[in-house]
């Protein structure tokens, strides 16, 4: 039964669920309050009652002790309360004194104990003929006579009286109870509008229209926070398909100049190829070439998804970084004699890192790469530095291109961005090296630095983390 009812709450939707607690708790509440303005009410007449007893047990005391004759009449003078009714018994030969208009005399009972204590007042209910009333019994005792005296108290107004507030109190809390659920639900539809709001924008929202946002409320709180929230998340998930989009673009004008290259080739292959060995040399080294670079493309674009999913392998392994660095200038000098390096290890020590060495060189390469391509006219110079900075290893390449705008420098890591619009054809590459840079990067757990002057040239900087020290 247990686990129902846990089910059937689970199962419930946030605005009822804060409609019924809200309803249980007023609920509680309201009874709660009742049971205790009922037991106030029934201690209120008990104490009343009891004072009436108490003063009518005195009254008669005091009227004994004077030695005044016992009558019926004289004592229904003394007790003055028509609720009241008076049964006296004289312990020993005397008959017994009945006093009591409301009902016979005898319809009373005698008290339980003739011996009864001393000075000391017994109370308790009796129920009479369908009437109830308070009693008490007072042994008193007089020349060495000894009285009964028993008064009752009829308590049949206060019942009614209190059965009347029980019926209105019932009916009250019921009222009460209804309204608080229609109030809880209507304060919950009122709290939950802008959630329902972000539910409604959520179902409006498709992958081609990120546009729609929610209204954000002037209250400061929860609510207001979730609308900002969803706004954000919104605009970063625009963002994000927006450069989506652009990449596909990208990739897609990427592979379509030299897919469309190579079919040029083969239909001139085609035409005249085979009969003249010069344009069939020339069309299969085009082919060739444009292969190639669609094969480095496809390369780089897999890197890019493996690293959004999160699948490319890292081995880390301990090495030193300006034997790596001086290895790259190396194979730099190797592959173009032409181009004047320079390594300088700045801290004149070996510098011990934890890191994936093949991934070091690539993201090196990357960034002396980029200084060749983008080189101009001037002899090619890199210049590859490592060092420490503020406690932590990095290493820095420099190149002596054509540099970059201020207002580009933000942008150069995206897909497939390309800052000298100018040069994009004749200039080697996709705009993916960059972007495969800051990727690596991150995995090394390592930050870039730009810094760069139009006509100057540019220094890409990597900083590690701290964790990658040895």
């Amino acid at each position: 039964m247990k686990t129902r009812l846990t089910d059937f709450y689970s199962k419930m939707p946030i605005g009822t669920k804060i409609a019924f607690i809200y309803s249980c708790v007023f609920m509680v509440m309201i009874i709660v309050v009742s049971i205790l303005a009922l037991l106030n009410m029934c201690m209120a007449y008990s104490s009343v009652s009891k004072k009436e007893i108490n003063g009518a047990a005195d009254r008669i005391e005091s009227y004994i002790m004077s030695g005044e004759s016992l009558d019926r009449k004289s004592l229904r003078d003394v007790i003055d309360n028509p609720y009241i009714d008076v049964k006296i018994f004289k312990r020993g030969d005397e008959p017994e004194l009945n006093f009591g208009t409301m009902k016979r005399p005898q319809d009373f009972p005698a008290p339980d104990n003739k011996m009864g204590p001393y000075g000391k007042d017994s109370y308790g209910k009796n129920s009479i003929d369908n009437d109830w009333y308070m009693t008490m019994h007072r042994v008193l005792q007089v020349d060495n006579e000894i009285y009964d005296i028993m008064i009752f108290r009829k308590y049949n107004n206060e019942y009614k009286v209190i059965n009347v507030c029980v019926a209105i109190i019932i009916i009250t809390n019921i009222i009460s109870i209804i309204i608080a659920v229609l109030v809880g639900k209507y304060i919950c539809r009122k709290m939950l509008a802008p959630v329902m709001e972000v539910t409604d924008t959520a179902e409006n929202i498709s992958l081609y229209d990120l546009s729609q946002r929610i209204a954000i409320p002037e209250a400061d709180d929860e609510i207001r926070n979730l609308v900002i929230t969803f706004n954000d998340m919104i605009e970063r998930l625009q963002e994000s398909f927006n450069k989506e989009n652009r990449f596909i673009s990208d990739a897609s004008h990427e592979l379509k100049t030299p897919i469309a290259i190579i079919q040029g080739y083969i239909n001139m292959m085609d035409r005249w190829g085979k009969d003249d060995p010069a344009i069939l040399n020339e069309s299969i080294e085009s082919i060739k070439s444009e292969t190639e670079h669609i094969n480095k493309l496809i390369q780089q674009l897999l890197y890019l998804a493996r690293d959004l999913q999160g699948n490319n392998e890292i081995s880390f392994e301990d090495i030193l970084l300006n034997v790596t660095a001086e290895e790259v200038k190396k194979e730099i000098e190797i592959a173009d004699p032409d181009i004047d390096t320079e390594f300088v290890n700045e801290c004149g020590e070996d510098i011990r890192l934890n890191t994936d060495v093949h991934l070091l060189k690539q993201l090196i390469w990357i960034f002396a790469d980029n200084g060749i391509k983008y080189s101009g006219d001037k002899k090619c110079r890199i210049s590859i530095k490592t060092g420490n900075k503020d406690g932590l290893p990095y290493f820095s390449v420099t190149d002596n291109g054509i540099g970059i705008p201020e207002e580009d420098i933000d942008k150069i890591f995206d897909r497939f961005y390309r800052y000298d619009k100018s040069r994009s054809r004749t200039i080697e590459g996709n705009g993916l090296g960059l972007s495969i840079a800051a990727s690596i990067a991150k995995q090394l757990k390592a930050r870039i630095e730009v810094s760069s002057k139009v006509g100057e040239g540019s220094t890409f900087s990597v900083i590690f983390d701290k964790s990658k020290v040895l």
